[in-house]
């Protein structure tokens, strides 16, 4: 099955240029805050070198492979409960992968690419569909439990959750709201693992 690794089969290959502002003005005109804060992020600060560093923090996100390979370097740089993170930031991960795909699966939104063509994504467009954004779950459910073994550090690790779950909006792939669902999905699936952690 196709996950929402934001990696999968692509439908759409990505644009790198911003559509013209005609048809920008037209789109943003359609009701709904979700729409209009989709538009804006789409629309705004899409300048190099910014734009190419998001690209890449997003793309970094496909599989959850910034959080495992933010572990390794726990791991292997020997760091307190280095090896435990090794084992529990996958677990993590793609636990709440598996989670958040059943709620996709159910509620089968479509992608913003669908509703707004003249704002092509800038990023592949996964074939899953869009709500919760898997991203966003995976990223938040990682940082809770690196704050788990790292109390001290939690603000870098929600911080890099952040950005990383937003960038999905900016490229064109995500509403907003799906990043804050898919928000919602990791920080349960975050807590859920570190209660488990607390008590084994």
């Amino acid at each position: 099955m196709n996950h929402d690794t934001e990696a999968g089969p692509r439908e759409k290959a990505g644009n790198e240029v911003n559509p013209p502002m005609d048809h920008i003005q037209d789109t943003s005109e359609r009701p709904g805050l979700d729409c209009r804060l989709f538009v804006a992020l789409r629309t705004r600060f899409h300048f190099q070198p910014l734009e190419m560093i998001l690209k890449v923090l997003s793309v970094s996100g496909n599989w959850g492979l910034f959080w495992l390979g933010l572990a390794l370097v726990f791991f292997l740089s020997g760091a307190n409960n280095g090896r435990a993170m090794a084992i529990m930031i996958p677990v993590a991960v793609y636990t709440t992968l598996v989670v958040n795909y059943a709620v996709k699966s159910a509620l089968r939104r479509d992608r913003p690419v669908f509703d707004e063509p003249a704002l092509g994504p800038l990023v592949g467009v996964p074939s899953s569909k869009s709500f919760p954004s898997s991203h966003a779950s995976m990223s938040f459910a990682a940082a809770t439990v690196f704050t788990y073994f790292h109390p001290s550090l939690w603000y870098l690790f929600f911080a890099l959750a952040l950005i990383i779950s937003w960038t999905r909006v900016y490229v064109g792939v995500h509403y907003p709201s799906d990043v804050a669902a898919g928000t919602f999905v990791g920080l349960a699936m975050g807590l859920g693992w570190s209660l488990f952690l607390a008590w084994a």
